[in-house]
């Protein structure tokens, strides 16, 4: 009997069942009985259904467990193999290693014998640039203990030091100044010189200074009232003067007379007339009449007219020299000798002549040098007071 049957026949007992349900329960076992009695003559359908699920299961098992035991055998196998190519891939690369490294040393040992091959020649310049760096460095090491005193010395000067400076360059200005008025006679220059001392001077703020500033000032004003010479422009009118005597000429050409043109002759009388004037004509062309009632001076010839010429120009530069010199005798002088060798031109170029003339001689009336003052009492007094400021410093240290 299953235990479906079984199911159904347990409520029949009677402590789990009230008696009211006892022809109830009958009615079923019997339905019951009625429903197996043709199975027990035979073997159950449904154990024989069980029975083979159970043979196909235990069947699937023992071949999941040969399958299994066969893929373990064959992952065994794939792992010694894998194991013996491990130790061969390994003794391989340390084999490979090796080599690599004796490799290395032997490249290390070539190159370190070719390095010491090329530095073989280089080591004495080496010494020697390495004693050079040596001496280098020591001069440095000098320089920059010369310079440390210097800026030690720098930093103990005081403000009477800079005083004195400021003082010897006063002095030197003024120096420089009477220098440039009497040997080129540059009063600009002068008057700049003396005021940058003067402004030096006043930095100080010294009453001591105030003599030399009272002098400085009176020199000034005598070189304001200097006139002013124009040095440059008279050089370039002499310059012009010269180019324009190299221009005189020496005579002048006759310009030809324009003759008419006459219509052609008619008989033989009329043709030997014109021929006959034509003759006249052509050998007045060589010789000229002129009547003069003052008798003509000959003309130069070339050597002459050279030297006519070279004197002339020689004696405008001379001027041109003279008046850079401030020499107004000399600038005059040749002047004038210039007039006297232009007066050679005066027949055959009468107008250039005549105004080459009349510009030297108003060159000559210039004015080319003008009387400088005496500067030099500033300087004397700058002296004295530098002289007792010094005796000043003198008492006060005593």
């Amino acid at each position: 009997m299953s235990d479906k049957d079984n199911d159904k026949a347990a409520p029949e007992s009677p402590a789990e069942k009230p008696e009211a349900h006892a022809p109830a329960a009958v009615a079923a076992s019997d339905r019951f009985d009625q429903d197996i009695q043709p199975a027990r003559g035979g073997f159950p359908v449904l154990a024989t259904f069980v029975l083979l699920l159970l043979l196909a299961l235990a069947g699937a098992c023992a071949w999941i467990v040969l399958e299994a035991q066969r893929r373990e055998a064959a992952l065994l196998d794939r792992l010694a193999l894998l194991e013996s190519v491990t130790e061969r891939e390994v003794l391989d690369a340390s084999e490979q290693q090796a080599q690599i490294r004796q490799f290395n040393d032997a490249l290390k040992a070539q190159l370190q014998g070719d390095l010491r091959s090329a530095l073989a020649p280089l080591e004495p310049r080496l010494a020697q640039q390495a004693d050079n760096l040596q001496s280098l460095s020591q001069q440095l090491s000098e320089m920059q203990a010369r310079v440390a005193q210097q800026g030690e010395e720098l930093a103990r000067f005081n403000a009477t030091d800079r005083e004195g400076w400021l003082l010897a360059e006063a002095e030197y200005l003024l120096r420089l100044a009477n220098q440039r008025l009497i040997m080129t006679g540059d009063s600009e220059s002068a008057r700049a010189l003396l005021r940058s001392a003067d402004s030096i001077l006043r930095q100080l703020d010294d009453t001591r200074l105030h003599d030399a500033r009272a002098a400085i000032a009176s020199e000034l004003a005598s070189l304001r009232a200097v006139p002013a010479l124009d040095v440059e422009g008279l050089y370039l009118r002499l310059s012009a003067l010269a180019e324009q005597a190299a221009s005189l000429a020496i005579f002048e050409l006759p310009e030809a007379e324009q003759r008419l043109q006459e219509a052609p002759a008619e008989d033989w009388r009329e043709r030997l007339r014109q021929g006959y004037e034509a003759a006249l004509q052509k050998l007045s062309d060589y010789i000229i009449i002129r009547r003069r009632e003052v008798p003509m001076q000959a003309l130069m010839d070339p050597q002459w007219e050279g030297l006519v010429r070279q004197n002339l120009r020689m004696l405008i530069e001379q001027a041109q020299v003279a008046l850079l010199s401030g020499n107004a005798r000399l600038y005059r002088e040749s002047l004038l000798r210039a007039r006297h060798w232009v007066e050679q031109f005066a027949d055959s170029d009468t107008d250039a002549a005549r105004a080459l003339d009349a510009g030297l001689q108003q060159l000559a009336d210039e004015t080319v040098t003008v009387s400088l003052p005496d500067i030099g009492a500033s300087l004397r007094a700058l002296e004295q007071a530098i002289e007792q400021r010094k005796a000043d410093a003198d008492a006060e240290g005593q």
